[in-house]
């Protein structure tokens, strides 16, 4: 009896130990597994290109090695004026090798499939630049847990480091940390990234800091290259500041362009306004929701800050909240692929205007001929001059491509509902700023003069048009504020429920003489 029950013993006990021995090359397998699957997803991006592959599996333990290289196409727009060592480890290729451990018991005491400690090796040149900042510590720290169903979690961290030029430029950064929990396949991950902040002295050219930066974010895979999730940003302070505000390297359509995924940079005409000597933002939030109905996609986004202070002019709080809702979502992901590939393309801002523009009206016309809803439920801002606000909606009803080509068969295409509220003072700022960048001054002739009479043509002006459409119904002023309702069907405009064309009338009888408002004094030194 007692040797049959040895015997059973001895069973069990040489199987668990030739399970324990076989699970962990089992285990190398599906970890191998799971990380293809995230190669696959690192080489759909649009920045990096996999150069080389090997995967060496063990019994206990395997090596995967890739190099990597960003494309030239990276920062294109920008990378001319990037630092000569920043632009040095970008054109460098970097070896990143994964050391897999797989078994149970591979990363503590809770079973789990592999863990997997990344290498990054970069090359002699960017390895000297790379140690000026970070001394002998590693720039990059990456560990991920692979769990026995194929989820994990990633844990990634650039230390801090603070680094001193004798030309003056001054660096210390302050570390970020990242956390991705991330299911079977990525179907869907979780990220948590957190910045104690930055700051960057260039010397006499200027400083730029931000301070607690957040970034939480849930991402899931839809049925179009869309990604469906939720993310929200939170920057508790930045701080721009220039000593020269001449300098023309500093290009706010640059800035803009670097931080945006849309290219809007190529909107915005920095010509005739130049920048302020400081720019700084408090409390800056940023959130997105995005969901799928069907073929359908459903987006909300939301942008505020508690404080812009504009050189010496201060705004805020601002508050933003706009939606789109069905949204062709195999449009929206041509454009939005379209869009990403012109952004890694050397193109100036006019040509990445058209070229947006034509991605429009081609991959983006399913946005417009599907009756896509848009909504402004909220935007409202606080200025110097008084408080904007802004709500409303604008939709398509039954447009075709050819509507695209003519404004007037589009207009008679579209409904609208918006109310306004608008400082007068805000737009007599806005159309002085205008007027002078269409003018020069000869500074022998009046000069300072000559501008503040410009200025006070274009006030003028704007009052008078102002006066006019109060009489007529068409807006009605309060303590500054413009206020109306603005309602567009059928190509008909109402504004406070009242017809309104753009169209000049015949009889211009009743129309301001705006050279009686001119200045006589300034004419023979203001040419446009």
């Amino acid at each position: 009896m007692n040797k049959r029950i040895l015997a059973v013993i001895s069973t069990i006990v040489l199987v668990l130990i030739l399970i324990l021995l076989a699970l962990p090359y089992y285990l190398g397998i599906k970890a191998q597994q799971s990380l293809k699957e995230q190669r696959i997803l690192l080489s759909k991006n649009a920045f990096l290109t996999v150069e080389k592959h090997e995967y060496q599996r063990g019994w206990f333990t395997s090596e995967e090695t890739m190099q990597v290289r960003f494309k030239p196409t990276f920062l294109a727009g920008i990378q001319q004026q990037l630092p000569d060592n920043v632009r040095t480890v970008l054109q460098q290729p970097i070896t990143i090798i994964n050391h897999v451990s797989h078994g149970l018991f591979a990363n503590g005491i809770r079973p789990v499939r592999a863990y997997v400690n990344t290498e990054f090796q970069y090359t002699p040149q960017a390895k000297q630049i790379l140690a000026r900042f970070f001394g002998q510590e590693p720039p990059v720290k990456l560990e991920n847990t692979i769990n026995l169903s194929g989820s994990g979690k990633m844990h990634l961290i650039i230390p801090k480091f603070n680094y001193e030029e004798l030309s003056g430029i001054k660096i210390n950064w302050l570390g970020l940390e990242s956390t991705i929990d991330y299911t079977q396949g990525f179907d869907s991950y979780d990220s948590h990234t957190n910045s104690l902040g930055l700051n960057v002295i260039l010397a006499d050219k200027g400083k730029v800091s931000y301070e607690n930066l957040q970034l939480n974010s849930h991402t899931e895979n839809g049925h179009t290259d869309i990604s469906l999730g939720s993310s929200n940003l939170h920057i508790k302070n930045m701080e721009f500041e220039w000593q020269d505000t001449g300098d023309s390297s500093i290009r706010l359509d640059q800035l803009v362009n670097l931080v945006t995924d849309l290219q809007i940079g190529a909107f915005i005409n920095p010509t005739g306004s130049s920048m302020p000597a400081k720019i700084a933002v408090e409390d800056l939030n940023f959130s997105t929701k995005t969901s799928e109905q069907d073929k359908w996609i459903n987006s909300n986004g939301k942008f505020g800050f508690a404080k812009l202070h504009y050189g010496s002019d201060n705004y805020g709080p601002l508050n933003i909240d706009v939606s789109a809702e069905h949204l062709d979502a195999a449009s929206l992901a041509a454009l939005k692929n379209k869009i990403t590939l012109l952004s890694t393309q050397k193109l100036n801002n006019e040509e990445l205007r058209n070229a947006i523009v034509a991605a429009v009206r081609n991959e983006g016309l399913g946005l417009f001929t599907n009756s896509p809803l848009l909504r402004l439920n909220s935007f409202k801002l606080e200025m110097p001059q008084g408080v904007v606000d802004v709500h409303g909606y604008l939709t398509f009803k039954n447009l075709v491509a050819n509507d695209l080509q003519q404004l007037s068969l589009m207009l008679n295409k579209t409904e609208s509902e918006m109310d306004f509220a608008v400082p007068q003072a805000l737009l007599e700022n806005v159309a002085v700023t205008q007027a002078r960048s269409l003018f020069t001054v000869d500074e022998n002739a009046g000069g300072v003069e000559a501008l503040e009479d410009i200025d006070q043509t274009i006030r003028l002006m704007i009052d008078s048009v102002v006066k006019s459409m109060r009489s007529r119904g068409f807006i009605v002023v309060e303590n500054g504020v413009l206020k109306t309702h603005l309602k567009l069907k059928n190509g008909k405009l109402l504004l406070n429920g009242k017809g309104f064309t753009l169209e000049q009338p015949d009889d211009f009888s009743d129309q301001p003489d705006w050279d009686a408002y001119a200045p006589a004094s300034s004419a023979s030194s203001v040419r446009s």
